[in-house]
């Protein structure tokens, strides 16, 4: 998400800053301003937060790491980020969530007001990220919510990096039983078109949580 996001705000006009625990090396690394280390590091957030007008929170701990580095990243993380923005007077921070938050849903569609419940360390994490973050709502900042569904496009590996492989070497996809249910994925580049939005309309319009999903979407075999 992160480079395709910085691809998005550059080709728009915006200043940009990146700050990862992983290296930003792509060809537009001259174009952004860098700052490589951890989130829960409070002495680098006066560098991150200076000249800031919006956050975008999208770093995580995912499912493989550890519990304790989940909790401490996703959580306590979270947590470091919102306090070190209000200090700042930085008034408008985007959460970048998941529909991890919803469990194993017994019914569909979601809406964002049926109930979180945290499966395992990774969504109980982002349920309780959720919870701060509708804390420091509640005392007053712009802070809109976004719980994507699984996205795809440029960059994108993971789980996903599996069936490229497939693909790239003449392989099938398996496909779990007939493959004609249906399932939303998400375009990355309608996810960051989301993420502007909430940066750019009125606070009484994005302050608030949202699923975001494809329109238009089908079968699992028709994806594949």
């Amino acid at each position: 998400m992160g480079i395709n996001l910085v691809r998005h705000l550059l080709a728009r006009g915006h200043d940009v800053r990146s700050y990862d625990i992983a290296p930003f090396s792509y060809p537009e690394a001259d174009r952004i301003s860098e700052l490589r280390g951890d989130i829960r590091d409070p002495e680098l957030h006066e560098a991150a937060f200076d000249g800031v007008d919006v956050v975008v929170h999208c770093a995580a701990a995912l499912p493989l790491a550890s519990p304790e580095e989940i909790r401490s990243t996703n959580v306590d993380g979270t947590r470091l980020m919102l306090e070190a923005a209000r200090e700042r007077g930085i008034d408008r921070f985007i959460h970048i969530s998941s529909t991890a938050v919803y469990g194993i849903p017994d019914h569909h569609p979601l809406v964002e007001a049926d109930p979180m419940v945290g499966i395992g360390p990774y969504g109980e994490s982002k349920v309780a990220a959720e919870a701060v973050c509708a804390e420091f709502r509640d005392a007053g900042m712009i802070l809109p919510v976004l719980r994507p569904k699984s996205f795809v496009g440029p960059e994108r590996l993971g789980a996903f990096e599996l069936l490229y492989d497939f693909a790239a070497d003449g392989h099938n996809f398996p496909v779990l039983g007939s493959g004609d249910n249906l399932y939303q994925l998400l375009d990355v580049e309608d996810l960051t078109q989301a993420v502007l939005l909430c940066a750019e309309l009125p606070a009484d319009t994005v302050s608030d949580t949202f699923n975001i999903g494809a329109a238009r979407f089908g079968s699992l075999r028709e994806s594949f």
